[in-house]
């Protein structure tokens, strides 16, 4: 029993440090894998030590990584190239046709721009690590890219309203918001400023044809306009 003990250590210690070799090959660090494999307890029962080593041999974990094509270097242009004179960011979703119909309609959020938006740089561990996080939510990766020349313009027109705790993203909009189910209030952000998306499983890539990271409509001024309205009317009213 000691001996079939000490092989099954042995196969998870060569195990790991395959997992290791291939993760330094590919530049890329699982924080998941390592909190599992560190919690591994010397005094753990055979059952309980057979039963996390068939786990392994599962992959399932491992494999949906390995066969991750996001960081080919396709991909990965594609979501940073922009990067430098436009804000970037990303969103998951799990079905191609919703992935289509934010090309085609624009990106739709309630309340706030960032729930299900994520910011992206030129760091590429942070870009791993909310990549690990978020890439269960869908296989198809949206990217959002909007040139910072509109996002200064609009931010220093914001600025000078007076209103403050007010995304800049929520004047980005060419129809009103309007409230859903949960009371919340539900922007569009134009279907312009969506590049396209990855299925990050197979490596394709779908441009949106209308992507105009400088798109700047008049209904941008208006929205600006309606906000100084409302606070000129709040402050006569007081």
């Amino acid at each position: 029993m000691k001996v079939l003990y000490l092989a099954i250590i042995a196969v998870l210690i060569i195990y790991i440090v395959f997992l290791h070799l291939q993760l330094v090959r590919k530049n890329i660090f699982i924080e998941s894998t390592v909190k599992k494999l560190s919690g591994i307890d010397k005094n753990w029962r055979m059952d309980e030590m057979l039963k996390f080593l068939d786990e392994i041999k599962k992959l399932s974990y491992y494999n949906s990584f390995f066969k991750d094509k996001l960081f080919e270097d396709e991909t990965l242009n594609f979501i940073l190239e922009n990067i430098g004179d436009s804000q970037v960011f990303i969103h998951y979703t799990k079905d191609e046709v919703d992935a289509r119909s934010i090309i085609t309609s624009g990106f739709r959020f309630a309340d706030t721009f960032y729930k299900t938006a994520l910011p992206v740089s030129n760091d590429r561990l942070d870009l791993i690590m909310k990549h690990n996080n978020r890439k269960y939510f869908g296989n198809y990766l949206i990217i959002i890219c909007i040139s910072n020349t509109v996002i200064n313009k609009w931010s220093s027109e914001l600025e000078k309203t007076g209103i403050r705790n007010y995304s800049i993203e929520n004047i980005l909009t060419e129809t009103p918001p309007f409230r859903n189910e949960n009371s919340d209030l539900v922007y569009l952000l134009p279907k312009q400023f969506i590049k396209g998306y990855i299925n990050h499983s197979t490596g394709e890539i779908v441009k949106n044809p209308d992507f105009n990271q400088e798109y700047n409509p008049p209904s941008f001024k208006a929205n600006i306009d309606n906000l100084r309205l409302n606070v000129k009317m709040t402050i006569n009213g007081n």
